[in-house]
């Protein structure tokens, strides 16, 4: 028989019983669905992390004042911050690993302009700032070592915080009042977007760290500065170069923690990395659960269909079918309808995913390769889960399948 005409008697056999073939790929479907789902939720994910790391850098560090040292039976709190400008000079000068390094202050203000106003971190760093996250205007310029040297008041400000103040209307060029001091602003910020930790990274505003320290900051140091590596290069060294200069800058004590800490960004978009890829598996291992439950319907199914067509398998092995066609016949009647359990969940797969991302702004990702592996998948659910139907339909006994009532 040829396998034409294989698929033509399987096609035969499922039709004339419509509901139990409706059933019997309706599991198949939830299942192939439900694994779409998944991996479209997690390959957006994916994306979505991979895009952060893109636009934010993996290779950038962050130093904070620890404000409490620690050591043996010694305790003192309360220090004072005690990361300054010459610490940022001594890293960029002496570790050969770090490629720029800024100190860097935060302030919340509420900022006016001439069409509102709204309260935002107003940044005070230098020009390696830009460099350092990865974050350049696209409108206007960025402040230089000029802007520093003069404490010319300009700022560069984020997508959010230029809406804001400005609605649709280019910032540059325009003036706002931060603590009561006028700013130019003379660079719209590229767009960030929403981080993996849920903060709008474009709701910022730089200024100069000088003209910051000079009009905004007051008596508060900056306790907080910012390193990258060099490109290309392992970011454990820059943070041990930095870690043994700070150690020596600040004359911590070998049996002395350190009087600052050290988080380094890289870690953290791992962590982020693996904690989406561990959840995503562990969702694609709970929606292959209910495509191995329609697997296992379809062996039932297909159980129930050999026992009720007994007569005709003895019928068809009395005028000359050997085991091998039984097999092939009821092998391809499971394989056919796992494969459009696999085309319909795949379809159905799709809207889900485009539903969720509708609905709840959640990006997912549909490859065509996923629709090649889903019905491959589903036929090899088929395979798997009708061989022994198939098998034990071949298995009979001519002349006991005919006296078979």
């Amino acid at each position: 028989m040829s396998p034409l005409a294989v698929i033509s008697e399987a096609f035969r056999s499922l039709n004339k019983n419509k509901a139990r073939t409706l059933l019997s790929v309706l599991g198949i479907v939830i299942g192939i669905s439900a694994v779409i789902t998944m991996v479209a939720v997690g390959e957006g994910a994916k994306r979505k992390v991979e895009r952060e790391i893109a636009s934010l850098g993996d290779d950038w560090i962050m130093v904070m004042y620890w404000g409490m040292q620690r050591g043996g039976t010694k305790k003192q709190s309360s220090l004072p911050p005690n990361l300054t400008r010459e610490d940022a000079d001594a890293i960029e000068r002496e570790c050969s690993a770090v490629r720029a390094a800024t100190p860097v202050n935060r302030i919340g203000f509420q900022v006016v302009s001439g069409y509102g106003n709204y309260q935002t971190g107003v940044y005070g760093c230098r020009p390696t700032y830009f460099d350092i996250r990865r974050w350049h205007p696209s409108e206007g310029r960025e402040f230089n070592a000029d802007d520093m040297r003069l404490l010319n008041k300009v700022c560069c400000m984020g997508v959010t915080t230029a809406k804001e103040l400005f609605g649709s209307m280019n910032p540059v060029g325009q003036t706002v009042r931060i603590n009561r001091v006028a700013f130019e602003v003379i660079g719209l910020l590229e767009l960030k977007g929403i981080g993996s930790d849920g903060r709008d990274n474009d709701d910022a505003i730089l200024v100069p760290f000088t003209s910051f320290e000079r009009y905004l900051a007051g008596r508060e140091a900056s306790g907080t500065l910012l390193a990258a590596a060099q490109l290309g290069s392992d970011t454990s060294v820059a943070k041990r170069q930095i870690r043994d200069l700070l150690r020596q800058r600040h004359h911590v004590a070998d049996e002395d923690d350190d009087d600052f800490r050290i988080f380094d960004r890289s870690l953290t978009m791992q962590a982020n990395a693996e904690a989406s890829r561990t959840f995503n598996t562990l969702l694609t291992a709970i929606a292959s659960i209910s495509l191995l439950v329609g697997g296992v319907g379809i062996m039932n199914i297909m159980l129930v269909s050999v026992t009720e067509r007994t007569r005709e398998i003895g019928l068809r092995m009395a005028i000359g079918a050997n085991g091998s066609s039984i097999l092939q016949q009821f092998l391809c009647e499971a394989i056919v309808l796992c494969g459009m359990g696999g085309i319909l969940g795949f379809a159905a797969g799709w809207g889900v995913s485009r539903f969720i991302e509708a609905k709840y702004q959640w990006e997912t990702v549909i490859s065509y390769w996923m629709a090649g592996v889903a019905i491959a998948f589903a036929a090899g659910v088929g395979l798997f889960f009708g061989f022994y139907p198939a098998w034990r339909a071949s298995q009979l006994n001519p002349i006991d399948a005919l006296r078979y009532e």
